[in-house]
């Protein structure tokens, strides 16, 4: 965790805008950001250009940012964080065995519809990918999920071991996030198919299974 927090801060924006002015360029250029990079892919956007469209000089960008690997860093940052609230929601409201299939069904589909849905959410999730610095970045949202499922896990079924809670939520998660990442690179109907099948054939069999644990 130490590793990651100080990865974050070698790649996240270097400067925090405090007045109302500054805010509104460091807004203006991760919206310019976005929106160039949702158009061209992250290799097909420059700094220059992103100064040009913001209209602002490359000398006040670097202010804000050393380079673009920061403003991914700082927008998928801000994608996660809605993820995590999403995360949070969902399994705060499971008291139940009975509620955590249903839950964790939600999760999936709801992170298929918002890579598919929020505008620039899946070019800064493959930006991501694409950037070994940025893996930093992924790994710490897929810890949050996992830990969010772990609690989870710990609360409905208090006797298992920790470590196998741990390991279990660590699966759950990795397979929601694999299934979801190759959806997205399908058409529609097959994507569907294939979430569907990862809730019947994987998701659920592993889910009802837990349940004989309770």
């Amino acid at each position: 965790m130490a590793e990651v927090e100080r990865n974050l801060g070698r790649i996240l924006q270097r400067k925090q805008p405090v007045q109302e002015r500054s805010r509104l360029r460091f807004e203006r250029i991760l919206q310019v950001s976005l929106e160039q990079i949702s158009k061209k892919g992250l290799d097909g956007v420059t700094m220059n250009e992103i100064a040009d469209i913001a209209e602002i000089s490359i000398a006040s960008l670097y202010q804000y940012f050393p380079d673009k690997t920061s403003i991914v860093a700082t927008l998928a940052e801000r994608f996660n964080c809605e993820g995590q609230d999403c995360v949070k929601n969902v399994y705060d409201n499971v008291s139940h065995m009975d509620h955590l299939k249903p839950a964790t069904y939600e999760m999936i589909d709801s992170y298929f519809e918002f890579l598919q849905t929020v505008p620039g959410a899946r070019a800064i999730w493959q930006a991501v990918q694409s950037d070994p610095q940025l893996h930093y970045v992924d790994e710490e949202d897929v810890r949050y999920h996992a830990h969010a499922l772990t609690h989870v896990i710990c609360k409905l079924i208090p006797n298992m071991p920790s470590d196998e809670a741990a390991r279990l939520g660590q699966l759950l998660t990795t397979t929601i996030g694999m299934t979801v990442r190759q959806a997205i690179t399908l058409p529609e109907n097959e994507a569907l198919a294939l979430i569907q099948c990862c809730k019947s054939r994987m998701l659920g069999p592993a889910l009802n299974d837990l349940m004989g644990d309770v």
